[in-house]
Order: structure tokens, then sequence, then C-alpha cells
């Protein structure tokens, strides 16, 4: 009997679909484009942008609705990789990445791309070492492939509660972002946009689960490319006559740095471990755009690098997403997919923060207080820029920004229309929901599947587990709102401080579990303790003055702790169960059927013959 090709489980509509719903966001801001044109008042507009994109969200969510748990947990085991990559790309940069990354990019320069190297060196971690693996055992959630790997619901129990951590700390920072992109374009009251938010995210997750999550993101992430490439595309046009800004800026970086050798800007060389980069408060251009270590070290800038790497590799949020392929093919090529938009993007954000410096220094710098232009005096009234003295002639070094502002300010100040200000901040929006969709959705099936459901090895129907993890959606989000409500954090600081936690507490123990199967539940269970104590202790005593580490370096010195731990509490202990060595042999093979599935179903079959 012939069996059916594996693509055939595609929808070939896909495509479709989704090229309706780029033309429909396209549309709906050339409709405005000629609205603003007849002078139709701005307010109305505002509402469009942001309605517009959310009714479509929804709209996409309502029609991913389903009661099956293959497809309410895994979205069927048949996203194509394309589609996976951009979602998992979108996912790693969110909100926090579109904003603070160009504000870092456009203030600190160099030292930025510490962000950019990380998330795609993490994503080809996760490509080669782990991805494939998770992707044969095909558990739900990364708790439940340590329980199944290790044969302990004490690991799967600590997974989940470890886990929990970084998990709701990136939400509080998506929702945050969200929020204050929202605020920027709307002026609405802050609580209101955060209320608004956290029901959308209600209403996509509930539907349809990782399969609205899923449909919902690629949405999302076109929409964030689409506004990134179109202003990108625009200032190139405007700046070197040339559409891709992204291969067309050396040029301008080259003519910054002239005319900043003219301005006398100097950076300073940062000690090793200084880690000084630009917060929420305002800062002044005193660094140059193309010298590194100007805010922070060089070996800051490696852990940054390692400690960003490994939180991406490891992500607890990310990698339920290795499942949803058709396969460990798909799976593998997800991830360079991954790479490839993630690089886009980020590619995308350095050109716009070169251009930006380059406009600023040919508008503002030379003039006086009284001659400054209608956008620069409009961001300084909003609180998102400022001047310090009052020469006559301004240098460089005169002119604040505020980080999270650079991205609103990047079309004003080039002189774009104000529906193309809109745009972006719709693509921000969009990324940062897409973002907190998926953190809010992993954290969610933990909750359901491996602490409320941890006690027992057998499933409950399929109905209990969904509507579970529905519950734990609303219960999620509401955590969420009320942690960012109460905290009001760096979003960048909750983001760095998330990947330290993911680098030192999942990354040792995923990684070694997939390539070392002496590797014990003690092991297991001592590593992710050690690395998450380890992190939260150097950043309480940072925080209390008693010494001073970086996020990220503590991150690192965590993650290398609980790698040792594993390895020598692994050798101290007996050896795993039969069980678990045959669980680690099995999920080496790439063909087959997932160890999960094969594991539920002889439990089903076990449980109807005890009935």
């Amino acid at each position: 009997m012939s069996m059916p090709h594996r693509t055939r489980l595609v929808n070939p509509r896909l495509g479709t679909y989704f090229g309706i719903f780029a033309s429909a966001f396209a549309g709906l801001f050339l409709v405005l484009l000629i609205l603003e044109q007849l002078e139709t008042p701005g307010k109305h507009l505002k509402l469009a942008v942001l309605a517009g994109p959310l009714v479509l969200f929804l709209a996409i969510g309502a029609a991913s609705i389903t009661t099956t748990a293959g497809e309410y947990f895994a979205a069927g085991r048949r996203v194509p990789a394309v589609y996976n990559g951009l979602v998992f790309a979108i996912s790693a940069i969110g909100g926090t990445g579109l904003i603070a990354t160009t504000g870092l990019f456009f203030l600190d320069g160099f030292d930025a791309w510490f962000l950019a190297i990380g998330i795609s060196s993490g994503f080809l971690i996760m490509g080669i070492a782990i991805s494939p693996y998770l992707r044969k055992f095909g558990a739900y959630t990364v708790p439940s492939y340590l329980a199944r790997r290790f044969e302990s619901r004490l690991v799967r129990v600590l997974a989940a509660t470890v886990f929990a951590v970084p998990i709701l700390l990136l939400l509080a920072a998506e929702l945050s972002m969200a929020v204050h992109a929202a605020a920027l374009l709307t002026g609405y009251s802050r609580e209101i946009l955060a209320l608004l938010f956290s029901v959308v995210l209600i209403g996509i997750m509930t539907l349809g689960g990782m399969r609205a999550v899923g449909w919902v993101g690629t949405a999302q992430a076109m929409a964030a490319i689409i506004a990134l490439v179109f202003l990108a595309g625009m200032i190139g046009v405007m700046e070197t006559n040339l559409p891709l800004a992204q291969f067309s800026y050396g040029p301008v970086l080259r003519n910054v740095g002239r005319l900043e050798t003219a301005q006398q800007v100097i950076s300073p060389v940062q000690p090793l471990f200084e880690f000084g980069l630009s917060g929420m408060e305002l800062t002044y251009l005193t660094k140059r755009l193309a010298t590194p270590s100007g805010s922070i070290g060089w070996a800051a800038f490696v852990a940054g690098t390692l400690t960003v790497m490994m939180g991406i590799a490891g992500a607890p949020w990310l990698l339920p997403r290795c499942a949803t392929t058709l396969g460990v093919y798909e799976a593998r090529k997800s991830l360079g997919w991954a790479i490839f938009f993630a690089g886009l993007i980020m590619l995308t954000l350095s050109a716009i923060a070169v251009f930006l410096r380059h406009v600023v220094i040919s508008s503002l710098v030379g003039r006086s207080i009284d001659q400054m232009p209608a956008w620069f005096v409009q961001l300084s009234q909003s609180g998102l820029a400022g001047i310090g003295g009052q020469v006559p002639q301004l240098p460089l070094s005169s002119f604040a920004f505020a980080r999270d502002g650079v991205f609103y300010a990047v079309p004003m100040a080039t002189g774009f229309p104000v529906v193309a200000q809109y745009l972006i901040l719709a693509g921000a929006i969009a990324a940062a929901l897409a973002a907190a969709a998926t953190t809010a959705f992993a954290l969610s099936a933990i909750l359901a599947e491996d602490v409320l459901g941890g006690s027992k090895w057998e499933p409950a129907s399929d109905a209990v587990r969904i509507n579970t993890t529905r519950a734990m959606c609303v219960v999620v989000v509401v955590v969420g709102l009320v942690f960012y409500s109460l905290v009001k954090a760096d979003p960048l600081d909750l983001f760095l401080s998330a990947m330290a936690l993911s680098a030192a507490s999942a990354f040792p123990v995923i990684v070694l579990s997939v390539w070392w199967k002496r590797m014990s539940a003690a092991g297991a269970g001592a590593a992710m303790i050690v690395g998450f104590s380890l992190v939260i202790a150097l950043l309480l005593a940072s925080a209390g003055n008693v010494i001073t580490i970086a996020t990220p370096i503590a991150g690192v010195l965590a993650a290398s702790a609980a790698a040792v731990t594993a390895l020598v509490v692994s050798l101290m202990t007996p050896e795993p169960p039969r069980a678990a060595l045959e669980a680690a042999r099995d999920m080496r093979i790439p063909g087959g059927e997932t160890v999960y599935d094969r594991e539920m179903r002889q439990l089903r079959f076990s449980q109807r013959g005890r009935e």
C-alpha cells in the first residue's frame, strides 16, 4: 500500500491566505495615506491603524479554532519550515528587539551587535544541536520532554517552576513594548491599552492554541517585516537612490564617521567587563557609531553574545515550536529560515539607525535652539529627545534621544507622511504581540501539562487538557498584566534577565540531555537549581551594591556552573533507567513516529485494557 507524501499534509492555500493578509495590511495603509491627503482627522487614522490589524489577527485566530490535542498543542505537526522560521524569528526578537535594538544601534553603535549576533547564533545552535532531536521526541513542552527523558516527575515539576520565571519576565517586557508603541500611536491611557492587548492575547490563544499562535504569529511577523522593509526602502531611495537600504548604507556610514571626526566625537574604550548600554532615559550622542567598546568592554560583549545565544538556543518558550513541523528535516530547515529572517530584521534596524544618525548630523548640528526643525521640537515635547547647552552652534554631543523613541523618530526625521509613522508603530505592536502570545501560551501549556497534570504519566482526555490550558491562558495573561503594572522595569533589562535565566537553567540541561546518555535525573535537577539560583543571587547582589556584575556576565557564569554541576552529579549518581536510555537512543533516529506520540498511544491502549 502506497503512503501519502508528507507534503500533502500542508494546506496548499497557505500562500494564498497570507498573500491576502499582506495585501489587506498594505492596502489599509494605502487607503490611510489617501485619507491623510484628504485631511481626515488624525484620531480616526490612528484608531484605524490600531484596530484594523487587531481585527485581522483575531479573525485568523478564530479561523484556527480546534478541539484536538495534536492541533491545539502542536499545530497538527504540519507547519511548513518557512512559516515556522518566520514565527521563530519574530518571537525571539519581538517588540523589545525592534524598538530597543534600533535605539541601541543609534546611540551605542557597534556594541549593540551582540544582540543580533547572539540571536542568530542561538538559532544556529538550536538548529544543529537541539531542534531535530526535540522534534523527534515530540513533547508539547520542554518540562514534558525532560520528564520522559529522565523518567522523573520531580524533574518535570522542577523544570516547570524554574522555566516559568524567564517566560514571565519576557511576557511583561513584550506587554510593556506593545503598550509603549500603542501609546505613541494613539495617546490613549496605558492601562486601557494593556487591557486591550490582554483581551486580544486571550482571544487568540484560547481559540486555537499553538495552531492559532503560529498562524497569527506568521501574520504579525509579515506585518512587522512589511513595515520595516517599507521604511528602509523609502530611506534608501531618499539617501542613496537605492531601495535596498540594508546593502547600501556603507557609504552613509563612512560619511557619518567623517562628520563625527569633524565634531571631535571620540568614544572612550570601556574596561573589559563594563556593560553600560543606553537605558530608557535620554542619552546624549557622545559615542562614535562604528567604534567598538564605547559602551561595553570586549569581554562583556562576548559574555552578552554568549548569554543571548544560550538563552535563545535553550528557550523553553521557543523550543515547543520544533514539534510543529512535518518532520526532523523540516525542524532543522525552519531554524535556517529563522536565521535568515532574524538577520534581515537586524540588518534593517542597523541601516535605519545609521540613516537617522546621518539625518541628525545633517539637520541638527550647527544650529541654535531656535532653529530646530519641527520634528525635533515634537520629539522634545514628547520627552523623547532633548538639548543640552545654549551655544549658537550646537555640536552633536548636545543632542539627546530616548532609546525607545528612536524607532518612532525615524519617519518623523526623514519627513515621511504621518501614515508612515503609524505603519512602523503598527509593525512594532504586531511583533510585541507575537512574542507575547508565544511566551504566554508556552507558560500556559507548562502550567496545565506539567504542573496541574504532572503528577501522573497517563494523559487526561483531549477535552480536559485543552480546557485546562485555556483556563491557564487566562491566568497567565492576567498575571503578566499585573506583573507589568507593578514592575516598572526597563523592558531590555527584563529581556536580558530572561536570557540569563534561560541560558543558566535550561540550555546546559537540554544540550546534555540530547548529547550525553549518562546524564541522570539528579544531575538535571541539580543543574537547573544551581543555574537558576546563581543568576538570581548575582542579580540581587548587584542590585544591592554588594558586587557589581552585569546580567549577561551573570548568565555566562551561572551556565558554566550549571554544566559542571550536571556532569559531576550525574557521574556521582546511578545510571539512568533503561527507559530513559532507550528514549535518548530513539530521539537520535530521525525517521519514524515521534517518541511522545508513541508513548501516549501506548498509555491510552493500556488504559483501555484496564477498563
